[in-house]
This record gives structure tokens, sequence and C-alpha cells, in this order.
């Protein structure tokens, strides 16, 4: 009975192990993008490209057209303070509620023009060279009001040196795709590396505008982890089968 019962209590350690690797601390800074600093409240683009800056917490803008958004209703509905608010129709189109509990989003500019293409990034630290990662995100396909004409998108994701590529979403002119959730594994090659999503789109000027929402990143559990909660499963068993024979045998 002791032994049986130290097993179980070897099974339910390692599986409560492997529950906190799976869904343990959260790699990423802001990844709702809720914090701004200073405190932001209207849509504004952000980046090297404006005055506004890197105010989005945690995040760094390049010198294209990013834009920061508080929720789907301000994205459809306020012209946006940047470099391009004189048209007075920096809103997207129809954008519909961020899924998975996240309000806050950021839209990326595809334009492949040097100068409007947009890429953000953040510096991950805290990693274990060798070990996988999720990286998990929700994102979506757009338009700016100022613009019309089909267009596509995609999104450039890379940790470090590793690259991979979301599909290629077409979007109608005046229209959204919809938000789409993705799950991608990279390999970490040291403790610290950066993290970062490339709006890649056409055609040029319309523009193709991704949006990028709840950025999470998780380390997967080692395969030495899953094996040792496997074997103390079997072992669990064996011994149970062991002692209900063992009873069988006395009564016989």
């Amino acid at each position: 009975m002791r032994i049986s019962k130290l097993l179980l209590a070897t099974v339910v350690a390692t599986t409560a192990s492997l529950t906190v690797a799976r869904a343990g601390t959260d790699l990423v800074t802001n990844g709702n993008f809720a914090s701004t600093s200073p405190s932001t409240t209207v849509s504004t683009q952000f980046g090297t490209s404006y005055k506004a800056g890197q105010f989005v917490t945690g995040w760094t803008g390049n010198n294209g057209y990013e834009i920061w958004f508080p929720n789907a209703k301000a994205a459809s509905t306020e012209n946006t303070v940047g470099q391009y608010s004189y048209t007075g129709k920096e809103e997207m189109y129809a954008v519909n509620t961020v899924p998975g509990g996240n309000t806050a989003f950021v839209g990326l500019d595809g334009d492949q023009t040097d100068g409007i293409q947009s890429s953000l990034s953040q510096t991950i630290n805290n990693l274990v060279a060798g070990s996988t990662y999720d990286v998990s995100f929700y994102w979506g396909a757009g338009q700016m009001q100022s613009r019309t004409g089909a267009t596509t998108e995609q999104l450039q994701v890379s940790l470090g040196t590793s690259k991979q590529y979301t599909t290629t979403l077409d979007n109608p002119s005046k229209g959204f795709t919809g938000w789409y959730q993705e799950v991608m594994q990279f390999t970490a090659s040291s403790t610290s590396e950066l993290l970062n999503f490339l709006s890649i789109g056409s055609p040029t000027g319309e523009p193709p505008m991704a949006v990028l929402a709840g950025v999470s990143m998780q380390q997967v559990p080692e395969p030495s982890s899953l094996a040792i909660l496997g074997a103390g499963l079997v072992g669990l068993g064996l011994v149970i089968r062991r002692r209900r024979n063992g009873r069988k045998s006395i009564k016989g």
C-alpha cells in the first residue's frame, strides 16, 4: 500500500510540474498591449517615425506606419493620431472585437516600402538555449479607410535568426478578414533573443494592414519530463495489478 501511495504521489507531483511548465510564466511583457506609457486612450501611431515614440510598454516599433488601437470600436471610428492624420480617414474598416479576452491591439502596415513597412519587436529574456517555446498570437488583415482596393497580408515571425510565416490572407477592398489564432514553435539558441513581427503585404499604396493581439510565449515541457510521467503511470498500474492478483490468489 505504501509503495502504491508513493508512486501515486510521484505521478501527481510530476503531472503538476508538467502543468506548470506548459502553462508557466508568460515570457512576453505586455502581450495584450494594454499598457502604455505615457497613458494613451486614443488610436495613435508609435515607433521611430512619429513624435509619440515608443509608448507601447515593452515593445519597439520601427520607422514604418504602426498604430496602437485601444479597442475595435476606436479602430473603426477614430482618425488615428499620427503622420497621416491630415487625410481625416485614418481608421480601419469594420474591425471585429479582439478574441481571447483582449481589447487593445496594434496595426502594422505591410506596404513593402522603406519608411512605411512596419515591424514590432521585444527582447525576450530568461530563455534556456536548446529549449522549445510556443509563440501564440491573434492576427488578421484589414485596411485603412483612406485607401481602397483588394490587398494581401501575412506576418513574418522571428525569434533571433529563426523565421516562420503565417499563411497569406486575401482581404477584399474595404474589408476585414476576421481574427485568426496562430501557434508557432521556436527553439532558443541563447538566453536572450529578439521576438519580431514583420508585416508583409501587397500591393504598394493601398495599404495592406495586419492587426496583432494577445501575444504570449511559454516553454514547452521537455520530452524527459513526459517520459518520467509515463514511467510513473506504468509503474503505478503494475503495482495495482499485482496487488489485485495477490488478493485473488489468497482467496483461492
